[in-house]
């Protein structure tokens, strides 16, 4: 059997052939699927399922079912499906969704009926667009759907590891099955929801992240269940059952059990923590193995991706009005056609004998040819190419957005990104914008600044604390008990991992480098960061030849379980490893993979001294690994088979974290290649081999870090006798050691599960408290206290150290507010360390701290006016009896299969009371960079903020006047604590009057959690109400649920406002998807936010542009789009509708079907389609330091009614104008030929649409702000273009609809002709320029019914009076 390497792009293994596996195994042969029935329960069985159905609950047999012949396993068992249609499907289906469109169904509807009866124009000009339409929109959605078929495939044929017999075998990721053992190794992701069953850690731990299932970056840890026994691998099949409940979207809950099998028939709970999610991955951790549970689209992931619900513009409903209006009219006006041509034929047909006799009969027949006759000559007036132009136009100008360098973050070379460009224009019709706090108005980037301790308020101050009553300095020298246990709380008190070395391998080499007089010291194993590296005992210890040094060796150390035999024996240097968790105890069978030996760093986890291999000098005379273990017993330094603490090789599970590989020892140097392991979907690279230099290299050792000499730097701290400039060299030396801590953090790389965790421990750090990682759940907190005065001499002897046994971890919830741990000290004493909201803290203390609790209190609020975000500390002792009990009852609530969660959170509310108050913490949360200048922008824009935040109000209110959310001078009206309906009304109420009287002051309300909720369940309408009339809303402690239905609420509204909600963490998903428009800020939290938006960029200062300049943009242009698309067909119908009255109503057509068919087509699409992309009212600097040009364009004003109908009665205008001009021409005298003969109808016609094409395009010119040379072009080229297929189809003798052949020759050989055009042009667009001088002459003030008109007057305006500052401070 091979290990086999991995594949860069899938994340899982890369083999060369599919299902190479071990001959003499079938892996899979027949079988039947096992079910295991109780007594009490029913059960369903599934043909080809692995998985038995017991009253709701799952059973899977860890490992798989017995394998039984001529039977194929079941496939596809964890295919993910993310395509919207099939081959079968995509016709029916696409054409299905397509045709709910008003247009697209109406075109079909006249088509249909064009085809049915004798129509007065070709078929060909109904269908032939509609058949663009439709398949340019088909050939997208379609494409579309194969790249997802594609991307689908890239996972579902992914090779995935399994273990069968204990063996490994490679199938497809698609082909996993519930029960099947899945292997995944580091940095690689999780292809389907897997109990967690073996680590490579010895501790059982395994550490991912889930970026893609929530957004959150951070480091979590999980847990092999406990108790689990440990088995070989090929009997792991045996273990027993697993019975979980079935599959559900919440991703932080799972109910489950292990039915152990055998005498012992144990049941081992399962939660959350043991259960590895799809989508999640491996950090940290060499390899775990999981037993698949939920597959396919039953994983959480799947089950959690299910798609959103369809976002639509609020200016479709315009559209959709006004052709609900068009679709009246052109009902109205083939009725009225048809009853003047019944009229015609009743009463004038008659009269005129050379027509014949009139027919006496009238059938039904005749009158739906007559009526639908005159539907299809007008069909036209619904403009079925509005829809395609309107998507290109989204499409490209989301393009556009992508493109803009202001919206382009150069640090983390992030563009803007648009997932939905069919909201483009919503972003200029805002009128509320929702914002998350935390990592949106703020950076996110927490910073340590006070605390409270035992009642006394001190300032932080990187090594020391600040008393801000007497303004001393204290160190960690001077700690009393009180403060030293504080810190010490903060230091144990979380979930913080170590991702880099253990600082015991470090100091252990220091300590005997000291003794024996060594010139050189050794140093943590190298890590990417800064060119020197310290260890803690760099700190504490330093050698009085110190100054003497010049270079630091590397000892470089490689984890020996992966080389040595499983029973103890000797590993040559050259073996190769083998994945630990794949060793069988018996015979050693496994193939092993060759790969370089493994520079192993477990950051938690101390280990021996002779557990260790160093590799030797390069100048060594053989190539050889020295074993490091002081009795110079041979091969696993020391874990020969009979020592006394051996576990079995398949038991050492080690913990990798190392960034580096070593090519394998013995290898020439020339051949030493550097091993790369692939990674899923772009992770960093896990290793990176330095090729070790030739045994005659100049370089003294392999691995060294060299630095400059370190003697003038320290030639000062050398000599205790120099006096002079003392307070200099006190500053020096605390600089030195602030850098040297900074160092040692760097490259302790603290992995935290909150920005805040990750503060304090690091706080605690610089102070002296260096937490150094966990070593089989004992916590290690490093004492070094800092040396501020030069004259003191350094600390001999290995530094002081504590020690903590974590029994339990009591995680953080968004319910509970708080974390708590509970410790056992080296004194056998058990401590319970609580940490959280103060809310949630304070009501837990014992009344023995209710003076302290008040103090605190205090202190907090005036934490909370800083802008700071506060927790509260406690503790205290727990008795043996106590501790007893908890556990039971902790064990008997994790068996419970239902109320899990409810019975566990009751037993930790028991252990987290009568708590003692140690203090409270104050940490910074930056502000964003120009956040208060976007703020007031926006406002000043019309657009009101709220802010929903889960910070307390004290902070958040801080914050809101600091970042400029709520106006300094506006009154502030607070809603805490509101807990019923009455009082929730009489707040309302009260604060509606202050509105009213307090006519043009500013008014601000800020409601906590408990009061929305009453506000939301008991009064929301009336809340709504209120709320909405507020200059800003400020609402604190709210849940991700709240947020959503806070956005849901104002949505209700009868004022139809249009929201925007602002947000970067999973919590805001939620928010960002119920909004009209969702924006994600592609922050440090995760990018859930930015990929459930519909905008994501990277800086909240960005939001200023996209609403000000994109918003603005795109909103006046798709209303050009939009009414000029009506305008210029009704020009097109209204000239058909006027000729019927010249012609009996005879439905006869006066243009060629040629120019039915491309007059939406060719000759107008591609100018308005252009100016729609480009067309600029005011420059991007004027809208940016105008925010109130924002208001013109909110609620769709330019799509309102009197803009349509001026349009229209413009369009109608100009077809009187161009119809009757060439009508007179024709009936007084058609000799207008060069030739002197008379013009022919067919000439008419032509004529007619010649004009109506120079009109609208000349019409499109005259109403565009931002003209360029292309944009001309494309206007000069339609109307080329027109005459272009124009000459082409006349030359050719076609008589298929009407005849005009040479017609169009003819009329452009004709001087009147040119004439006419020129004078019917400037008839029609002659009143267009007069109401606009009479407007500038009168100075009317009163709006016009151009956008393009109001535009250019505002635009002049701007541009000729600078506007008033002192207006715009006050605006601002």
């Amino acid at each position: 059997m091979n290990f086999f390497g991995h594949d860069y792009l899938s994340g899982f293994r890369r083999i060369d052939h599919i299902g190479s596996y071990p001959t003499n195994t079938s892996i899979w042969s027949e079988q039947e699927p096992q079910f295991y029935l109780k007594d009490t329960f029913l059960w369903q069985r599934r043909k080809g399922s692995r998985v038995s159905t017991i009253n709701d609950w799952l059973q899977i047999q860890i490992g798989g079912p017995e394998v039984v012949k001529k039977k194929k396993p079941p496939t596809n068992q964890n295919r993910i499906k993310s395509t919207k249609y099939t081959l079968i499907t995509f016709l029916p289906q696409n054409l299905l969704e397509q045709f709910r469109r008003i247009a697209n169904f109406y075109f079909l509807v006249m088509t249909i009926i064009s085809l049915l009866i004798d129509s007065p124009v070709s078929p060909m000009t109904s269908l032939l667009p509609l058949v663009f339409v439709i398949a340019v929109t088909a050939a997208k959605q379609g494409y579309e759907d194969i790249l997802r078929y594609r991307t689908d495939n890239v996972v579902n044929c992914s090779p995935v590891t399994i273990i069968k017999d204990g063996k490994e075998c490679i199938i497809k990721s698609q082909n996993v099955a519930p029960g099947d053992l899945v292997v995944v190794e580091r940095d690689c992701d999780v292809p389907c929801d897997l109990v967690l069953m073996r680590s490579t850690d010895p501790h059982g731990k395994c550490f991912i992240t889930t970026a893609n299932l929530d957004g959150e970056s951070n480091l979590k840890t999980l847990m092999v269940p406990r108790d689990l026994p440990m088995v070989d691998l090929k009997d792991m099949n045996k273990l027993g059952i697993i019975e979980c409940e079935t599959p559900r979207t919440d991703l932080y809950s799972f109910n489950g059990k292990i039915e152990l099998q055998g005498a012992e028939g144990r049941v081992l709970p399962l939660s959350a923590e043991n259960v590895l999610l799809r989508g999640s991955r491996v950090k940290n951790t060499e390899c775990v193995i999981g037993c698949a549970v939920y597959t396919g689209m039953t994983t959480k992931l799947q089950l959690n991706s299910r798609l959103t619900r369809i976002k639509t513009s609020s200016s479709e409903t315009y559209i959709n009005r006004f052709l609900i209006f068009i679709l009246i009219a052109l009902i109205a006006i083939v009725t009225l056609l048809y009853f003047l041509k019944r009229y015609e034929e009743l009463f004038v047909i008659p009269k005129l004998t050379y027509l014949g006799d009139a027919t006496d009969s009238y059938s039904v027949k005749q009158f739906l040819q007559d009526y639908l006759s005159f539907l299809i000559l007008f069909n036209y007036l619904i403009p079925i190419s509005l829809y395609v132009t309107i998507e290109l136009q989204r499409v490209i100008g989301g393009f556009f957005m992508e493109w803009d360098l202001e919206l382009y973050e150069k640090e983390s070379d992030q563009p803007c990104v648009v997932n939905t460009s069919n909201l483009n224009e919503e972003l200029g019709q805002i009128n509320i914008l929702f914002s998350d706090k935390t990592g949106t108005l703020t950076k996110n980037e927490m910073n340590f600044q006070q605390c409270s301790i035992a009642g006394h308020k001190y300032t932080y101050k990187q090594t020391r604390l600040e008393d801000q009553e007497s303004k001393a300095l204290i160190d960690i020298n001077k700690f009393n008990l009180d403060q030293r246990v504080f810190f010490q709380a903060l230091a144990i008190c979380h979930t913080v991992q170590v991702a880099s070395g253990s600082l015991e391998q470090a100091d252990a080499e220091a300590i005997s480098n000291s003794n024996s007089n060594k010139k050189e010291s050794t140093v943590l194993a190298t890590k990417t960061g800064p060119p020197e590296m310290y260890s803690i005992c760099d700190i504490t210890e330093e050698s009085h030849n110190s100054s003497q040094q010049s270079e630091l060796n590397v000892s470089q150390t490689i984890e020996s379980s992966l080389t040595s035999h499983p029973n103890g024996t000797n590993a040559t240097a050259n073996s190769s490893d083998v994945n630990p968790l794949l060793v069988s105890d018996d015979g050693y069978t496994v193939e092993r993979r060759k790969r370089p030996l493994v520079v192993k760093r477990s950051p938690n986890f101390a280990r021996a001294a002779g557990n260790r291999v160093q590799i030797a000098s390069v100048s060594a005379s053989s190539n050889q690994l020295e074993q490091s273990n002081g009795n110079g017993t041979s091969g696993q330094g020391g874990t020969g088979p009979n020592s006394p603490n051996v576990r079995p090789i398949s038991l050492q599970f080690q913990r990798s974290t190392s960034e580096r590989d070593l090519p394998q020892f013995g290898e020439s140097t020339v051949n030493a290649m550097g091993h790369r392991r692939a990674h899923s979907y772009g992770a960093p690279n896990a290793y990176l081999t330095n090729p070790i230099s030739s045994a005659t290299s100049p370089q003294p050792n392999v691995g060294s870090i060299f630095r400059s000499s370190s003697t003038i730097s320290r030639e000062s701290y050398a000599a205790p006798t120099f006096t002079r400039q003392p307070t200099m060299l006190i500053r020096a030396e605390s600089q030195r050691r602030k850098n040297e801590i900074q160092e040692v953090i760097f490259s302790l790389d603290y992995q935290a599960s909150s920005p805040d965790e990750k503060a304090l421990v690091e706080a605690c750090a610089n102070l002296g408290l260096v937490y150094t990682g966990d070593d089989d759940e004992i916590l290690r907190v490093r004492i070094v206290p800092p040396h501020l005065d030069y004259k003191r001499p350094f600390t001999i002897g290995k530094p002081k150290e504590e020690s903590f046994y974590r029994l339990h971890v009591l995680e953080f919830t968004s319910d509970r507010k708080r974390m708590s741990v509970i410790v056992r000290d080296e004194d056998g004493k058990k401590w319970i360390y609580t940490k959280g909201a103060e809310s949630y803290v304070f009501p837990l203390c014992a009344n023995s701290s209710e003076t302290m609790v008040a103090k605190t209190d205090n202190h907090i609020g005036d934490f909370a006016r800083l802008g700071l975000r506060t927790l509260a500390i406690a503790r205290r002792h727990i008795s043996e009896t106590e501790y007893q009990g908890f556990v039971n009852e902790l064990a008997q609530a994790n068996s419970s299969l239902e109320n899990r969660k409810q019975l566990s959170e009751e037993c930790y509310s028991k252990i987290e009371s009568n708590l003692d108050l140690l203090g409270a913490t104050a940490v910074e949360d930056a502000l964003q960079d120009d956040v208060a200048d976007t703020l007031v922008s926006l406002q000043a824009a019309g657009i009101k903020i709220w802010v929903l935040t889960g910070d307390k109000v004290e902070t958040a209110l801080n914050i809101a006047l600091s970042c400029g959310h709520i106006p300094p001078d506006a009154k502030k009206y607070f809603i805490i604590d509101c807990k019923t309906h009455d009082d929730m009304r009489i707040h309302l109420n009260t604060l509606e009057r202050e509105i009213i009287f307090g006519i043009g002051q500013e008014c601000a309300l800020l409601i906590d959690g408990k009061s929305l909720g009453i506000a939301l369940s008991e009064t929301p309408n009336e809340f709504r109400d209120v709320a909405v009339k507020c200059t800003a809303v400020l609402c604190c402690r709210l849940s991700p649920l709240q947020k959503s239905e806070v956005v849901a609420l104002i949505k209700s509204s009868e004022e139809n406002y249009n929201t925007a909600s602002i947000g970067d963490g999973a919590n805001d998903v939620s928010m960002i998807q119920e909004a009209h428009v969702g924006i994600g800020i592609m922050g440090r939290e995760g990018r859930q936010a930015a990929r459930c938006a519909d905008f994501a960029f990277a800086k909240f200062c960005m939001l200023k542009r996209l609403l000000l300049v994109h918003g603005h943009y795109h909103s006046i242009r798709l209303c050009f789009l939009v009414l000029y698309f009506f305008y210029k067909n009704i020009v097109f119908m209204g000239i058909m509708f006027l000729f019927q009255f010249h012609t009996l109503f005879s439905s006869s057509s006066v243009y060629d079907s040629l120019f039915l068919t491309l007059y939406n087509v060719v000759y107008t699409s591609l100018p308005i389609l252009f100016i729609s992309l480009t067309e600029k009212p005011y420059t991007e600097e004027v809208l940016m330091r105008t925010p109130q040009l924002y208001k013109k364009n909110t609620d769709n004003k330019q799509l309102h009614w009197p803009y349509f109908l001026m349009w229209t009665l413009f369009a109608v205008y100009h077809s009187v104008i161009i119809f009757y001009f060439a009508f007179c021409v024709f009936s007084f005298n058609n000799v207008i030929l060069n030739g002197g003969q008379t013009a022919a109808f067919s000439c008419f016609g032509t004529l007619l649409i010649w004009c109506v094409v120079i009109v609208v395009n000349l019409k499109l010119w005259l109403e565009s702000m931002y003209l360029s040379y292309w944009y001309i072009v494309t206007l000069v080229g339609s109307i080329l273009a027109f005459m272009a297929t124009t000459v082409i189809y006349n030359v050719i003798n076609l008589d298929y609809d009407t005849d005009i052949y040479w017609a169009y020759n003819n009329l452009l050989a004709s001087l009147p002709v040119w004439l006419w055009i020129l004078l019917t042009s400037v008839a029609c667009l002659v009143p267009d320029f007069t109401i606009r001088m009479l407007i500038r002459a009168l100075k009317i003030k009163h709006f016009t019914i151009f956008p393009g008109a109001q535009r250019k007057r505002q635009h002049q305006k701007n541009s000729m009076l600078p506007i008033c500052k002192k207006k715009r401070d006050k605006s601002y």
